[in-house]
């Protein structure tokens, strides 16, 4: 039975860095704080988790710490959060041109990651490393997001079961607003994909589910989907299109379906998660020291290069650093900034530039054209 990593990773879903008018707030009139906090708190949650925790249990070469840090929630928060800014921009352009855009911010940097990676892991890891055995299938599974449809197919990294979610979400959020469902139609919607994959993991999914039923629900990423609903109740919640009361019981019907559904994630974490985007949602941006305003933007910036670079690197140089005799603390150091350093390469050299460039030809192209 294939079922979402035991992992709690960002890009998220990877959350997409909105431009500076993407607030989601009529209040504000630039780029708001608060949404790069919430986006740092849940990636520093995610690289404490896998180098402290999840990589040390599972990799026989890294010693596990004795203070490792066990929750996890901070993938979760961040396709929430991804979710509120897909609800925010998909008002402002036509369904085709916006799902052109999600797709040339989430798959240039994915599709580079997935190939350094597997080259890095096969070439540089010992043979007992648990990622060195993988194969050209599993490359090619995993350039086409197939790694959690296909059970012949293993993750190169662990952390990028966000993708196909985020990927098929962004997919029916399009075909949806293409077809023009929306008003009094949306929460009906958005109620019955939280409680409908709640329903058949409940009643239908026992210790020998059947495979069809397996790949409708796990492997097309919708027994995931809650959390992107998480952000669009928010966004419409924040639009003051969703009474506080009527989110309140979406909300906590989001927070049984992350309970229901594997792995076991900080239910508690992720409701203090949704708490603070309900506040940076309809409240005033928050009062940052100004001495930690340009590290939480940077981060914040290249949260996504982070995500898809942290996770099996890092895991391969603390196994290197550990075989060295290198206490925990350099390992673990060393892990979190190469991190932040492969992050900022990949956003700089391939997501960014890659961005601007499909940006310009669907811009200029007529079939994605208003109208």
């Amino acid at each position: 039975m294939r079922r979402r990593p035991v992992t709690d990773t960002a890009s998220a879903l990877h959350a997409v860095t909105p431009p500076a008018s993407d607030t989601g707030s009529p209040a504000s009139s630039g780029r708001r704080v608060s949404w790069d906090v919430i986006r740092v708190l849940a990636l520093i949650e995610i690289v404490l988790f896998h180098d402290t925790y999840l990589g040390p249990t599972t990799e026989p070469g890294i010693p596990e710490l004795p203070h490792a840090w066990t929750h996890t929630c901070g993938a979760s928060i961040l396709i929430m959060v991804s979710g509120y800014f897909a609800a925010v921009t998909l008002r402002r352009n036509t369904p085709g041109r916006w799902l052109a855009r999600r797709f040339a911010r989430l798959l240039p940097a994915y599709l580079v990651a997935v190939v350094v990676v597997f080259a890095v892991v096969k070439l540089l890891s010992p043979a007992e490393f648990s990622l060195h055995q993988l194969r050209w299938t599993d490359l090619v599974g995993n350039l086409f997001l197939m790694q959690q449809l296909l059970p012949n197919v293993a993750y190169i990294d662990l952390s990028w079961w966000t993708l196909p979610v985020q990927v098929a979400g962004f997919t029916a959020m399009a075909l949806l607003a293409y077809r023009r469902v929306g008003g009094r139609a949306v929460m009906p919607i958005l109620w019955a994909v939280v409680l409908v994959p709640v329903v058949i993991r409940e009643i239908w999914m026992g210790d020998h589910p059947s495979v069809w039923l397996v790949v409708a629900l796990e492997g097309s990423g919708l027994c995931m989907a809650h959390l992107l609903v998480a952000g669009v109740a928010l966004q419409r919640w924040a639009s003051r299109r969703l009474g506080t009361v009527h989110l309140a019981l979406l909300l906590a019907a989001v927070l049984v379906a992350e309970k229901v559904h594997p792995p076991v994630t900080s239910v508690a974490l992720v409701g203090v998660g949704l708490a603070l985007m309900c506040l940076a949602a309809r409240g005033p941006d928050w009062p940052l020291p100004a001495v930690l305003v340009t590290p939480v933007r940077w981060i914040a910036a290249r949260s996504y290069g982070i995500y898809l670079m942290h996770q099996s690197i890092g895991y391969l140089l603390e196994d290197r650093l550990a075989r060295l005799g290198c206490p925990s603390w350099i390992w673990v150091t060393g892990a979190v900034l190469a991190a932040g350093l492969l992050g900022w390469g990949l956003t700089a050299w391939v997501e960014r530039p890659a961005y601007n460039t499909l940006l310009r030809v669907i811009t200029r192209s007529r079939t994605l054209a208003p109208g």
